[in-house]
């Protein structure tokens, strides 16, 4: 009769990853507000730092870790993952910062604000099969550096978004985000997984999920703390339309996601690509 193993749940891993991040999206979130020097910002900050260097060796020691360190030992699973991350940085920027642009800048409903955001999910849903299809032909490596390319490009778009916009505008800078991160997941994906041993597979499934949440996190998380800065910096510091600075705040956070694609584009680029 076969038997199964079940492995004990890492509680340890779980408890500081979880709270590693959770103290760092607060930080990032409320710096502003309480400020950037304040004693709780820097003890939640450096909370955060504590929490997940304890959390990384808490891995590197458990005998049935959460997370599976031993695979960021290769270069290409190591950029591949750290590729990944960056693009849902972008992605939930994005998706974070549009609404204010739509609702509290342009003062569309939340009907119409959502029915615009569609230009960029449908645009995605189109283009990631076929990429998938044709990095299995010519790569991942070309589509991966493409992807995020154009995705830099679509987060400078939105941050050349004016109150005078057209929705036209608007959902054309959505498209090119939804196109760039459609032609990188697909590949990107697939590189990660190719670049872990096959005994390995599960946990490397495993790990591209948690840096699709940890993308989210840190993504909302900066997306959030340039946007605050950005407000309260602007001419009156007034959150309204006619003031200008949510328009300006919005620049300013699409710009710092805009270069962080930049750094994507270079982890996709230098990734050694394992052979079969």
């Amino acid at each position: 009769r076969d038997h199964k193993v079940v492995e004990p749940f890492d509680y340890a891993g779980a408890a500081t990853f979880m709270l590693g991040l959770g103290a760092l999206l607060l930080g990032l979130n409320q710096g502003e507000e309480w400020g950037w020097t304040s004693i709780p910002i820097l003890a939640l900050l450096s909370c955060a730092i504590i929490l997940l260097v304890t959390f990384v060796l808490i891995e590197r020691h458990s005998a049935h870790p959460m997370l599976d360190l031993s695979l960021f030992k290769g270069l290409s699973f190591t950029l591949t993952t750290a590729s990944a991350v960056i693009n849902y940085i972008g992605v939930f920027s994005a998706i974070f910062l549009m609404p204010y642009y739509l609702i509290q800048g342009r003062g569309y409903s939340p009907a119409e604000a959502g029915l615009i955001l569609t230009a960029q999910p449908v645009i995605m849903a189109i283009v990631a099969p076929i990429s998938g299809t044709l990095s299995d032909r010519i790569g991942t490596r070309l589509p991966s550096i493409l992807g995020m390319a154009v995705l830099s490009a679509g987060l400078f778009a939105l941050s050349r978004l004016t109150g005078a916009a057209s929705i036209l505008t608007v959902m054309e800078a959505l498209a090119i985000v939804g196109f760039g991160t459609g032609v990188f997941i697909s590949p990107n994906n697939s590189a990660l997984m190719g670049s872990a041993p096959k005994s390995r597979q599960g946990i490397a499934a495993g790990i591209l999920a948690t840096a699709r949440n940890f993308g989210m996190v840190l993504g909302v998380g900066i997306a959030g703390a340039v946007y605050t800065i950005g407000l309260s910096r602007a001419a009156g510091a007034a959150a309204s339309p006619q003031s200008g600075a949510i328009f300006s705040a919005l620049e300013m956070s699409f710009l710092v996601a805009a270069v962080i694609m930049v750094l994507g584009v270079f982890t996709s680029m230098v990734r050694i690509v394992r052979r079969s």
